[in-house]
């Protein structure tokens, strides 16, 4: 499986303020997202992590951000 670089993705390296990691899972990338969708900024994401996104709800089948 690859690995998700951060870099390429900058609402989610935006959700990482906690952790120097660089790489993560596809599983760990889907529970950033949905644990801390309420501080990223929906209208910022690029098409290319949109289609991450999607990718990885396809790939778990669901998709529950938190929300405030």
């Amino acid at each position: 499986m690859e690995l998700i670089d951060r870099n390429q993705y900058p609402q989610l390296d935006r959700l990482l303020w906690d952790t120097k990691q660089q790489y993560f899972t596809h599983k760990e990338a889907i529970t950033i997202y949905e644990d801390r969708w309420r501080f990223l900024f929906e209208t910022e994401l690029t098409a290319k992590e949109r289609k991450l996104i999607a990718g990885l709800t396809k790939e778990f089948g669901i998709f529950l951000p938190a929300v405030a």
